[in-house]
């Protein structure tokens, strides 16, 4: 945290003089105690710091000062001192407030990174309102927002069975004590329904929050009852860090169609010309910029929101409680001029910066389902696009018809909505990066087949010997250990016993695999994958490679039409020298 300029100076309350001050006090006031202290004060600003001298009714207001022989600007409070006689000047410098604002902003977005790793509940206690702020909360049963203390207790209760009861009130009655450092471990789950996370701690400890207040801060985590830390249940974006689409629409859609969450507002993003920026700049630039813009819309939602990545250059705000439109309007106002702000020359030619265009819709003002508040959105984002693009619609049925209407022309939209591209289009970008534009990596390329045809994971295995290379999609393989369960199959004699000279295979349940395959059914299902594609290519140097296309805990039909676009995606990759 940067050093922040601030000053206490006691004044006389007749001639302004200087009687006391800190030890940095003579940056201000270089002849103490006879130098009324308004001759510091820029001549701009004199009547107002006279007039609050003369109220002393303790009210921040700007002024310039003389400051180290130079000038800047500071806000002053002016109070009554001790005696009637003195008056107590409060400094700070706008300068070093600015500069701990950014600070402090960053600290926080920290400390929320860290919490979302393993989606505690955090929250913090003042005792002289009585109030509990909860933040992080889109995993469990209840909202982020102000509570008060019995009222935090009860949500707690809610979930307790009668053996727990006793523990949450023991936990509750320490954060009211305000006594050091506490915790408490309760058998079973006090935040949601995940019966595989069966332990919930409770901990929190005493802080100071500056000299005059003081408080509880703590954290609320699951974790099973194994005793092992508990992954993230919420899957997030490789790129961004963001909420991945699958988990940021479960969200979306608990909210509005099983919690009916009043206020629940949805507002797509997309980034205009985003096509442009990678053509111009390349695709290691263009990352750079869905990360950046990902960090500013992540930061301006706050604890008010959660935020996700919904396709390439696309993301879904899902805004906790939305109040009122023009509350939604300074959001996405501020998200807007930010993201202008940071690429000032990255537009659609280098004179105008990069934009955004925004659809919103609100739950339940404006439909009373997950798919027609999207639906809705979606068509004012349409509408934003039509217009010219750099700009948000936020729905207004006077303006944009019924939602009946809309249902009616969204196909229409769909096929001119430039965002819908074809997946036949993907695969034609992708090869036309790599013949005439400016490549791509193996990596990026599968990231984004992965993201354009929602696959749960794809994996990329180099061939003589087999090795791990690469895995991508929602269930993406991270660590190359936990691929050796497939490495121990293709570089043994199973591989060509089961796959023979088949360049492409499809299994839809692992069930109907024969009878003598056996021994590969157990070693898929301990894995988790129930039904997989497998792609048989040899790369540029003429290695085999394998693509598998893998479904985690569920079994997949797949879809007959999206055989070519495997195979052209092994087509694709066999331009590179898959090298390690």
């Amino acid at each position: 945290m940067q050093e922040i300029n601030s000053h206490e100076i006691v004044i006389d309350a007749k001639n302004h003089t200087m009687i006391s001050g800190d030890s940095k006090a003579d940056r201000i006031l270089k002849e103490v105690g006879s130098v009324p202290f308004e001759q510091c004060v820029t001549e701009g600003y004199r009547d107002l710091f006279l007039q609050n001298l003369k109220d002393k009714k303790g009210v921040w207001f700007p002024t310039e000062l003389r400051y180290d022989d130079e000038f800047a600007y500071f806000y002053i409070k002016a109070e009554q001192g001790e005696t009637k006689d003195t008056v107590l000047l409060k400094i700070v410098s706008l300068d070093g407030l600015l500069d701990s604002q950014q600070d402090m902003s960053r600290t926080i977005r920290s400390y929320r990174a860290q919490l979302d790793i393993y989606e505690d509940v955090f929250f913090e206690y003042d005792p002289q309102t009585g109030m509990v702020e909860v933040f992080n909360a889109q995993e469990a049963y209840f909202e982020a927002g102000s509570y008060s203390i019995d009222a935090f207790e009860e949500l707690l209760l809610k979930q307790a069975s009668d053996k727990q009861i006793s523990a949450v009130k023991s936990f509750v009655s320490q954060i009211r004590s305000k006594t050091g450092r506490f915790g408490v471990k309760v058998t079973g789950n006090l935040l949601n329904d995940d019966t595989s996370l069966n332990v919930t701690m409770l901990e929190g400890g005493f802080v100071f929050f500056d000299k005059e207040r003081e408080g509880v801060v703590g954290h609320i985590h699951l974790r099973s009852s194994k005793g092992k830390l508990v992954a993230a249940s919420i899957k997030h974006d490789s790129l961004t860090g963001l909420v991945d689409k699958a988990d940021i629409t479960r969200i979306a859609m608990e909210r509005i169609d099983e919690r009916c969450l009043s206020g629940t507002t949805l507002a797509i993003v997309d980034i205009d010309f985003f096509k442009t920026v990678n053509d111009t700049y390349g695709h290691q630039y263009g990352d750079s910029v869905i990360k950046k813009i990902a960090d500013i819309i992540s930061a301006e939602v706050g604890s008010d929101g959660i935020v996700g990545r919904f396709g390439g250059d696309e993301f879904l705000v899902v805004f906790y409680n939305i109040s009122d439109e023009e509350t939604l309007r300074g959001y996405l106002r501020n998200m807007k001029k930010k993201i202008e702000a940071a690429f000032p020359d990255k537009g659609v030619d280098e004179n105008t910066p990069l934009s955004i265009s925004v659809g919103a819709a609100i739950y339940p003002k404006d439909a009373d389902t997950y798919e027609d508040v999207f639906m809705v959105a979606d068509y004012c984002l349409y509408i934003a696009k039509d217009k010219g693009r750099n700009r948000y619609i936020i729905y207004d049925e006077c303006k944009h018809g019924l939602v009946e209407a809309i249902r009616l022309k969204k196909d229409t939209v769909k096929k001119r909505n430039d965002r819908d591209v074809s997946l036949g289009d993907v695969m034609v970008r992708m090869f036309d990066q790599i013949l005439h534009g400016d490549g791509s990596s193996p990596e990026r390329i599968l990231d984004e087949f992965a993201l354009s045809f929602d696959l749960q994971r794809i994996t990329l295995l180099v061939g003589e010997p087999f090795r791990f290379r690469y895995s991508s999609g929602t269930e993406a393989i991270k660590n190359p250990e936990d691929a050796q369960f497939l490495l121990g199959f293709l570089n043994s004699d199973f591989k060509n016993k089961y796959l023979g000279d088949q360049t492409f295979i499809v299994v839809n349940r692992i069930d109907s695999l024969p009878v003598q395959a056996g021994a590969i059914k157990s070693f898929l299902r301990e894995a988790g994958i129930l039904s997989y594609v497998i792609v048989k290519f040899f790369d540029k140097n003429k290695r085999e490679c394998i693509l598998m296309i893998s479904s985690i805990g569920k079994q997949t039909q797949w879809n007959q039409m999206h055989y070519k676009y495997y195979r052209a995606l092994g087509d694709l990759l066999s331009l590179y020298s898959l090298n390690f």
